[in-house]
């Protein structure tokens, strides 16, 4: 194949013009490409650096990196680390001096650093060669950042504040001085931080030194003045203690005077704040009254004499109350007004209080009648015989039931035997006789008693009044086995074994009594007004029994010293042992039944007893007397 060349088409002057061009556009490619080798090779020896001549308040920050810059920077701010502000207390004139960085005031070397590594790196490329060279030939300065941090400002003005506060001091009563103190009120002082802000900008920002007068605002007390308050409490327990007394007493064994101590009013003093109406406030000194109240309590059981009952007779012809005793008022221990008193006085030099006491009228009172308290009619009537018994028995039997006579029982009230029987003792009237201990016949005091309680159970019972506590003797006795039977008896041992039982009934009920030496009997009679009850007796009924010891060896022969020589006295007769039971019903006046219970009694199988005197032997019957 052969190739034929086409030499180019144009005119001769285009070829010449290229000719002439071609160096010089050669030269600006060379030139351009060397420049821009230069500017990079420039840039990348400065690679995370600040170029050189860069410089910030006479520093060189060349060849620096960020950190380097930052450290360089922070000591070109000599102001703000030196203690140029100094604040004064006018009072004391004590100083604190800080320096304005922590005033808020500082060189912030972040921003600074980023400023001086911006130049030659911000803007178009031409501006960044620019920067890159005007920095290289003539120098450049950036100037640092200087921060002021408002908040920070506040917050150490706040603490300045916090220092140098001090708050009011109320008047003020130590209770646990001796004797009481009294402080009186001081006024505090706060800071004026916006006055003072106001002052310590200027110079701050002329990074200027100065020296502050601090200028502080009164804090009055809520209590300022109270030494009158301190006044009353010296008088009050310290002006000696308070002696409370009866104005009348009863006798020698009374209540004598009672004497408060200062100690004991100090802990009961109490001071607390009032306000006004018009705001202002002051003291309010008091002594607590639930501790006087408590302290005063106490002598209440001393001082507290029940009330006693007027006692009567029934006269069933005028169907009246006839006087028998007349009544004795009670009286109490009236708390309210005794302290009330005290109060009153506490303050004062008089350093005597009255015992104020309220007098107790009983409701059965001497000038009571048959119609006001219900007594109209008799409702009951219930008799015992003692066939046998001893003068001893018969004269404490007499005895007891005196006390029993003409008493009114209220309604709802619990009626117990012993409250009314008292102590049993010579002293008391009784005799010595033979008296139930234990299960046991022995010599003793007030032998007989249990008649007339037997007697009071059995008319309690057909007056249909619950039974809430009775106890049977230990073996049945023949005195209360006529008339009702066994199980009815009742025995008594003051203050342990009672009989009681409640008017359940909205009327008194009158117990009256009446001892027949002549036909050994005992009658109680109740009186109110009859509630149409019907009782019902059921038995009694016998179970269990065991025949009663009758062969002589199992006869007791005891020794009693106060027999005579040679007698022989039988006090017991062989019982057999059973448990009884009696079954009561009370239907009220409706018919409706009101109350069914079963009295039951457990009593031991119980042999003959002897007593025998001096020069008797044991066992010899044919000195015990024929009846």
């Amino acid at each position: 194949m052969q190739a034929t060349y086409i030499p180019p088409t144009g005119s001769s002057f285009s070829r010449k013009l290229s000719f002439f061009l071609a160096a010089p556009l050669t030269a600006i490619v060379g030139i351009t490409l060397l420049l821009a080798f230069t500017v990079a090779s420039y840039q990348s020896r400065h690679n995370g650096h600040v170029f050189t001549g860069v410089y910030a308040w006479g520093v060189d920050l060349s060849q620096m990196s960020p950190e380097e810059v930052e450290g360089a920077v922070g000591g070109l701010f000599p102001y703000a680390q030196s203690e140029a502000i100094t604040f004064v207390d006018p009072l004391t004139q004590q100083e604190w001096q800080l320096p304005p960085s922590e005033l808020g005031l500082f060189i912030d070397g972040e921003a600074t650093a980023a400023a001086a590594m911006g130049v030659g790196r911000s803007g178009g490329p031409l501006t960044q060669i620019r920067q890159m060279f005007d920095a290289w030939y003539y120098g450049l300065a950036v100037t640092p950042v200087v921060v002021f941090d408002q908040g920070k400002l506040d917050k150490a003005l706040n603490t300045l504040a916090a220092e140098v506060y001090q708050p009011a001091v109320n008047a003020a009563i130590v209770m646990d001085a001796q004797p009481v103190d009294y402080l009186p009120g001081q006024p505090g002082r706060r800071l004026d931080v916006a006055e003072l802000r106001s002052r310590l900008v200027s110079p701050m920002l002329d990074f200027k030194q100065a020296k502050l007068e601090m200028l502080f605002q009164e804090v009055p007390p809520s209590v300022f003045d109270e030494g009158d308050r301190a006044a009353q409490i010296e008088q009050l327990v310290e002006g000696g203690p308070i002696a409370f007394y009866l104005q009348q007493p009863l006798n020698d064994l009374d209540v004598d005077r009672v004497t408060l101590t200062e100690a004991e009013m100090l802990a009961w003093l109490r001071v607390d704040y009032v306000t006004d109406a018009d705001g202002t406030v002051h003291h309010q000194v008091f002594l607590d009254e639930n501790g006087v109240r408590h302290w005063l309590d106490q002598f209440g059981d001393q001082i507290y004499q029940e009330p006693v009952n007027a006692r009567y007779y029934f006269n069933d012809d005028t169907r009246e109350l006839v006087l028998v005793a007349p009544h004795i008022n009670g009286r109490a221990l009236d708390v309210d007004a005794t302290m009330a008193g005290f109060l009153g006085q506490a303050g004062k030099p008089n350093r005597s209080v009255p015992l104020v006491l309220e007098e107790i009228v009983p409701v059965v009172n001497s000038e009571a009648t048959a119609a006001e308290l219900g007594i109209t009619e008799l409702i009951t009537e219930t008799t015992t015989w003692f066939y046998g018994s001893t003068d001893a028995r018969k004269h404490n039997i007499a005895r007891a039931a005196a006390n029993f006579y003409g008493i009114v029982v209220a309604p709802g009230e619990e009626f117990s035997f012993n409250r009314y029987l008292g102590t049993v003792t010579e002293d008391d009237g009784y005799e010595e006789g033979l008296i139930i201990v234990g299960g046991r016949t022995i010599r003793g005091i007030g032998g007989g008693v249990c008649q007339v309680s037997t007697t009071i159970f059995q008319t309690a019972f057909w007056s249909g009044f619950p039974i809430t506590e009775r106890w049977e003797h230990g073996y049945m006795l023949g005195y209360y086995n006529d008339g009702e039977g066994p199980g009815m008896d009742a025995t008594v041992y003051s203050p342990i074994v009672d009989l009681r039982f409640i008017n359940n009934t909205p009327h008194h009920l009158l117990i009256e009594n009446y001892y027949n030496e002549e036909n050994e009997a005992l009658t109680f009679k109740f009186y109110s007004t009859s509630m149409g009850r019907t009782v019902v007796k059921e038995g009694p009924v016998f179970e269990n029994v065991v025949p009663a010891p009758l062969s002589p060896d199992e006869d007791v022969w005891e020794f009693d010293d106060k027999l005579a020589s040679g007698e022989v006295v039988q006090i017991d007769w062989a019982t057999d042992g059973a448990d009884v039971t009696v079954q009561r019903i009370v239907y009220n006046a409706s018919g409706q039944e009101m109350i069914s219970e079963y009295v039951v009694s457990n009593y031991i199988p119980y042999p003959n007893v002897y007593h025998y005197g001096p020069d008797v032997e044991a066992g010899d019957y044919s000195l015990v007397p024929e009846e």
